[in-house]
């Protein structure tokens, strides 16, 4: 626990004050009015002054399914990403990949998409283009421990339309990739085709995923705005709202005064979103960042950010009906890939587990380096393998097999060991060995035991696994429709 109850007591005050002394830039027309109509004034500064009486009411709605959210939180802290959870909880699948988990690793692999690619033997950060985006799709597909990855940014195609045209790229590719976030407004109605097309149900919005993301200092701008607007008209029900405060930069550099305007910022934009659509699904999202004060670089790796998100998620579960979804850990700030990414992922892990009280967090790299901008897939290797070195097994089996008793008196008579027992050779393979972190004296075999020669193996392992890539089998007239729904994007969008 973060706060006590007095001091929550406290902070709601705060953040009520903040929002109606103060209030909400709202850069929407429609959503100012439909405000307005509900009891929000302009301030002299033209923001939206929400009262309490409003945000009584929303908090009301939320509470009708408040406790859903403890399952749904745990639900996500396994999973390691939200794109990927809501995904799984939107299309009906959740449960299937919660029976895949009892049995083995199942992870999610680089956040919600890189712009940049670290090459590993040259140690260039290189923009994402259309090659590396197929490369990544291809080698997540053959790794059966990956279920789900990210639709990265390509840099080489008009962004108007990349969205449109990546996720249609990467279904053909691989069956792992879900929703992606609309950056235009203009995206919606072709997210939901899409989703149409690979589901076969009407209306289909599981392919629509991202946030309404508020831009600091409390202001709803008018890209995420419009697409609000718009996902209400299109009857998406769903909304998803993040605030990304930096403390020090644009809070208070206090854990109370960030945890405050955090808070107001993701309570303003939950109203505003329920001004559009009372009965939707309406969630949010807390990600602290803190300035580094040696360097004023930004880093999502400290205590104190872990402290702000869980802060203001005890205040939401406890005063303004829950629905706040925060990350055992968001994404590294170390710039290669290595020691210092695993170190920040465990310590946040640890941290994140510690002050919630629960034991079943797991490691939360996701082969993502400065701040989530670069992917990795040597970082990935890296990651899974320390994912997979936690995961415990299916219980032991006591049967006769198991357990070989005869033998077991036999050798000890004799006073002998088991290493060359038949019993051995038919089960050593059910011994657990890392190919990567290995028990070898350094030097011996070629083998340094340093870091480089971990990264230099993570290096190979995802290159030989890209080997095994098959494609997976879509029906032609899927392909078409897919490509009928870019080649519309592009007239509407490009013009063209």
């Amino acid at each position: 626990m973060v706060l006590h109850d007095s001091q929550k007591e406290l902070l709601r005050d705060k953040v009520c004050d903040l929002l109606w002394e103060v209030g909400m830039r709202i850069e929407h027309e429609k959503i100012e009015a439909d405000m307005v109509r509900l009891g929000c004034e302009r301030s002299p500064g033209r923001r939206m002054r929400i009262p309490r009486g409003l945000i009584e009411d929303f908090v009301a709605s939320q509470r009708r399914t408040q406790p859903l959210d403890s399952d749904i939180e745990r639900f996500f802290r396994n999973f390691g990403i939200i794109d990927w959870g809501h995904f799984l909880i939107w299309t009906g699948r959740r449960e299937a990949e919660e029976a895949r988990m009892r049995e083995g690793v199942r992870t999610s692999i680089f956040d919600c998409g890189p712009t940049k690619y670290y090459d590993y033997p040259t140690g260039r950060v290189l923009p994402v283009d259309t090659d590396i985006f197929v490369t990544m799709k291809k080698w997540a597909h053959t790794v059966p421990e990956i279920g789900y990855t990210s639709t990265w940014y390509r840099q080489d195609v008009p962004a108007p339309t990349e969205r449109i045209e990546s996720l249609a790229l990467g279904l053909k590719i691989t069956d792992k990739v879900g929703g992606i976030e609309a950056i235009y407004p203009e995206h919606i109605k072709y997210l939901q085709a899409i989703g149409e097309v690979v589901t076969g149900r009407p209306r289909e919005t599981a392919y629509i995923c991202g946030s309404q993301c508020i831009t600091p200092p409390l202001t709803l701008d008018r890209r995420s705005a419009s697409e609000t607007v718009e996902r209400a008209a299109r009857r998406v029900g769903k909304f998803y709202v993040a605030s990304m405060m930096t403390i020090g930069l644009n809070t208070p550099v206090t854990l109370a005064a960030a945890m405050t305007m955090m808070a107001a910022e993701i309570l303003g934009g939950m109203v505003a979103v329920f001004t559009q659509d009372s009965e939707a699904d309406i969630s949010g999202r807390a990600l602290a960042s803190a300035v580094d004060m040696r360097n004023a670089q930004v880093t999502y790796a400290t205590a104190d950010c872990t402290i702000v998100n869980l802060g203001v998620k005890e205040l939401f579960d406890a005063h303004f009906g829950g629905h706040l979804r925060v990350d055992n850990f968001f994404t590294a700030a170390a710039k290669r890939p290595g020691l210092q990414a695993v170190a920040e992922c465990f310590a946040a892990a640890e941290r994140f587990a510690r002050l919630q009280g629960v034991s079943d967090v797991a490691y939360p790299g996701v082969g993502t380096l400065d701040n989530n901008g670069t992917g990795s897939p040597t970082q990935a290797v890296l990651d899974l393998e320390i994912r997979k070195g936690q995961f415990m097994g299916r219980g032991v089996t006591t049967d006769d097999v198991a357990i070989p008793f005869a033998e077991i008196c036999e050798r000890v008579q004799r006073e002998k060991d088991f290493l060359a027992t038949d019993h051995t050779l038919e089960h050593f393979r059910e011994l657990r060995a890392s190919s990567i972190f290995r028990t070898d004296d350094p030097a011996a075999g070629g083998w340094a035991g340093d870091e480089k020669a971990i990264l230099d193996r993570c290096d190979e392992m995802w290159r030989e696994r890209l080997e095994a890539y098959a494609p997976p089998q879509l029906p032609d007239d899927k392909l078409k429709a897919l490509d009928e729904i870019v080649a519309a994007a592009r007239r509407e969008l490009l013009g063209g």
